[in-house]
Order: C-alpha cells, then sequence, then structure tokens
C-alpha cells in the first residue's frame, strides 16, 4: 500500500513539475511560456527597467495573460475543433541554454501530434524587447494572436474614442497598414512580404511578429476593439514558423531600436508633411521635458514655443484680418442700405457696384481665413502627437493625475451621452480663456 501512494504521488510530482511556466526575463520584459500549448502565455511590459513584482502596475503593462480582458496566443486547426484543443492541451518539457546576453529556452511535446513530437525554440536577449521564435508548425495549424481590453487601455468618451482602440496591423517600408478596426480593412487572407511586421497595436502598446519567410495573414474583429489576427505558413505542409516578436510601446525610439521601418506606426493617421510636424513638436517637447523635469509644465513651454516660432506668419495673418476689418466698417453702412432696400438681381448689381467703387475684391474675405488655416495642421499634428505621447502615461501635473487621460475632476452623477460620466475641466478652462481672447483682440473698427 505504501508502495503504491509513493508511485502515485511521483507521478503527481513528475505531472506538477512539467505544468510549470517556462520563465523568460529580460530588464524590459517578463516573459511565461505556457507548458500546454508551447505559446507565450503571459508577457509583462515595461516602461523602463521592471520591478521584483511580476504583476501589472507600476510603469508595467500585461501585454498578454490568460483571462479575461488579456491578448493571448493560441494555436487553431481550421475545421478541426478537436485538434485545436489537443493542439493547445499539449505539454511541452523545456531545455534552458544561458550566456551573458541571451536566454534560450528549446521546449519539446511530451506526446506527438500527429505522428511528430512538436519542438519550440525561444530566445530572449537580455537588454531588448525582441523575442526569437520558431515554432514548429503542423500541417494546416494557424498561429492565432487575440486582443484583449488590456491593449485598448481605459476607454475614453467623445473624440478621445479616437485613442481607446485595438486593431490587427501591418508595418513595412511605406507604413503602417490596418488589418482590422476600419472600413478599408479586409477580412481576406492574404500574403505577408518576408519582412513586413504584423501585429495588433493599442494606443501606447503593441505586440507584432516579423516571420522571416513569406506567410498567410488573416484579420478579422470578433468583438469591438478586438481583432483576432490569424498566422500560417505559406503551403499545406508542415514546418518551422521563424519569427521576430516585438511586444512593448508604441514609441519612436523603442521602435526604431527594433526596426527603422516601424517609426511608420506613429502619427500612422497623418500626411508625410503634417507627421514630420508632429515629429518635430514631438522632439521640441521632449527637449523642453529633459530641461524642466515635469511634463505638464512641458507642454505649457510647448505651446508658448510653437506660438513665438508662428510669430511671423501670425503677424501677416493679422494684419491681413485688421484689413478686411477695416474694409468690412467701411462698406457695411452701404451693404446694409441695399440689402434693406433691394432684393434678388438688382441688390446682387448694386453690391457689385459698391465693391467696384471702393476697389474692393467680393472675395476679400478670404483674407481672413489665413490666421485660421495657419493654426489648423498645427492643432492636428499637436493633438496627435500629445495623444500618441507615451512620456504623459502616468504623469501627473497639479491636479491632474494622469496627462495621458482626461483630468475627471468629479463624477457626475449619469453618464451623458459622447461627453462621459466625469465632469472635465480643463475643456471647460480652455473654452472660458478663448472667450476672454476673443473679448480683449476685438477690432475697434467693427460696429456692435
Amino acid at each position: 500500500m505504501r508502495s503504491c501512494v509513493m508511485v502515485i504521488l511521483a507521478v503527481l510530482l513528475a505531472g506538477a513539475a512539467h505544468a510549470q511556466a517556462i520563465r523568460l526575463d529580460g530588464d524590459q520584459q517578463k516573459l511565461l511560456i505556457n507548458p500546454y500549448g508551447g505559446l507565450p502565455g503571459r508577457w509583462l511590459g515595461c516602461m523602463e527597467r521592471c520591478a521584483g513584482t511580476d504583476e501589472p502596475g507600476a510603469g508595467q503593462t500585461a501585454l498578454l495573460r490568460v483571462g479575461a480582458g488579456g491578448s493571448r496566443f493560441a494555436w487553431h486547426v481550421p475545421g478541426d475543433p478537436e485538434a485545436s484543443r489537443k493542439l493547445n492541451a499539449l505539454t511541452y518539457r523545456a531545455e534552458y541554454r544561458q550566456t551573458d546576453t541571451h536566454t534560450t529556452v528549446i521546449l519539446t511535446s511530451l506526446e506527438p501530434f500527429r505522428g511528430m513530437r512538436l519542438v519550440h525554440r525561444y530566445a530572449l536577449a537580455r537588454d531588448g524587447r525582441t523575442l526569437s521564435a520558431s515554432l514548429q508548425m503542423p500541417p494546416g495549424a494557424v498561429l492565432e494572436l487575440t486582443g484583449g481590453a488590456d491593449l485598448v487601455g481605459t476607454p475614453w468618451p467623445g473624440f478621445g474614442s479616437f485613442y481607446s482602440y485595438a486593431r490587427a496591423i501591418s508595418v513595412d517600408a511605406d507604413g503602417q497598414q490596418n488589418l482590422s478596426g476600419d472600413e478599408d480593412a479586409s477580412a481576406a487572407e492574404r500574403q505577408s512580404v518576408p519582412g513586413t511586421w504584423v501585429g495588433l497595436r493599442g494606443r501606447f502598446w503593441t505586440v507584432l511578429l516579423q516571420p522571416k519567410d513569406a506567410v498567410r495573414v488573416s484579420a478579422a474583429d470578433i468583438a469591438p476593439d478586438q481583432p483576432k489576427l490569424g498566422i500560417r505558413r505559406d503551403g499545406a505542409g508542415g514546418g518551422n514558423l521563424d519569427l521576430q516578436i516585438y511586444a512593448g510601446p508604441v514609441q519612436a525610439t523603442e521602435l526604431g531600436a527594433v526596426a527603422p521601418e516601424l517609426r511608420g506606426m506613429m502619427y500612422a493617421s497623418l500626411w508625410d508633411w503634417l507627421r514630420a510636424l508632429a515629429f518635430a513638436m514631438h522632439w521640441l517637447l521632449g527637449q523642453i521635458q529633459q530641461l524642466v523635469g515635469n511634463w505638464g509644465l512641458a507642454i505649457m513651454l510647448l505651446s508658448l514655443s510653437v506660438k513665438l516660432l508662428m510669430w511671423p506668419l501670425t503677424f501677416v495673418a493679422e494684419r491681413w484680418q485688421a484689413e478686411v476689418n477695416r474694409t468690412q466698417s467701411l462698406l457695411q453702412p452701404q451693404l446694409t442700405a441695399i440689402r434693406r432696400e433691394f432684393r434678388g438681381e438688382e441688390a446682387h448689381h448694386r453690391t457689385l457696384a459698391v465693391y467696384a467703387e471702393h476697389g474692393v475684391s467680393q472675395f476679400y474675405t478670404l483674407k481672413s481665413l489665413a490666421g485660421f488655416l495657419i493654426q489648423i495642421p498645427v492643432f492636428i499634428a499637436a493633438f496627435d502627437m500629445l495623444g500618441e505621447n507615451f512620456g504623459l502615461g502616468g504623469a501627473g501635473f497639479l491636479w491632474v493625475q494622469d496627462l495621458s487621460l482626461p483630468d475627471r475632476v468629479m463624477a457626475l452623477p449619469g453618464v451623458l451621452p459622447f461627453f462621459g460620466g466625469y465632469l472635465n475641466f480643463l475643456p471647460v478652462l480652455m473654452t472660458l480663456f478663448t472667450i476672454a481672447s476673443a473679448r480683449v483682440q476685438e477690432e475697434a473698427s467693427l460696429s456692435a
């Protein structure tokens, strides 16, 4: 009896040992490879260096995790649910190989799948964010990456919803292309050129894969802001799927260090000249922040700096606006009399005669658009630059706890459509300043 108990205990302990997650840690990320299925199950990305805790928070974000809201890898065999279940339940044993710069783990399945023992190989650079993977793919199998709420982040109401999203993308030398999440994205399977990156991205974090060889890629939204990306080998047979995997921040310096083309993810919705303006403002904001050491103060100084840099153009635009105002004050009494006494074609001819009498073009008011048109590109570039600025995440200023989110000074009794459930003081303050500025700059020559 005692011998039987010992044997059972030994079997249970052996099974527990095999079921332990395989750990890979670097300076900026912590990985747990799932012993069932042999795929990354938990991936913790760190803003700078990883802390001792394995929990999200304090500058650490769960880019992959098992459970509700987490993004995850899984195997899928189209048309064969039982094969998919077996492939994801396949247990692996691990063999570690350590060097000063890399940690390599080789996983071998304990049981065969369709007559073969699968072998996967992972190599993690200690000081980088990329994971090299070589996955043995059974014939017909698909590697799936599904996005979760963690990738979306805190949902925003109103215009802020532009930055509360998760979508499947591809990135190459021509920039970022959406594979899901908008009307232009197609759910059809497509061939990926070797060297192209595919994956999922949210506002601040992304999980990207770069297959070494040509693969077939499919993408679809299984729910709002829950994209699913599928990758299979380009061919009916099995073989190895060799990948570079990047899981980390959507930040120009980090992306550029992995691959220059990944910088195309930054401000991808803008035209090239607007992207250049956004990058310039991003650089200037970073320089100011390094100087003053506070993001909120840096944003204020950036606004002042841009105002000073634009002053020559603004001066010309304001001079044109003053000319329009003076002309309008000169013409207004006669035009008002014409509108009061005449109608139709007669009023039109008399109005043109007034313009001719004073040597004024009927399109003279278009001059006043100059100041407005100058500010629009700057506003759009600043909006995108601040909206995608990774450094603002978690940075506080005065009463604002997180500059990457609305200030939310007070919870409202209910949720208002478009505006959400919080009172945000900064937009109110901006509106008051705008009204005050308009009153201060009123043109004296204009009538009431």
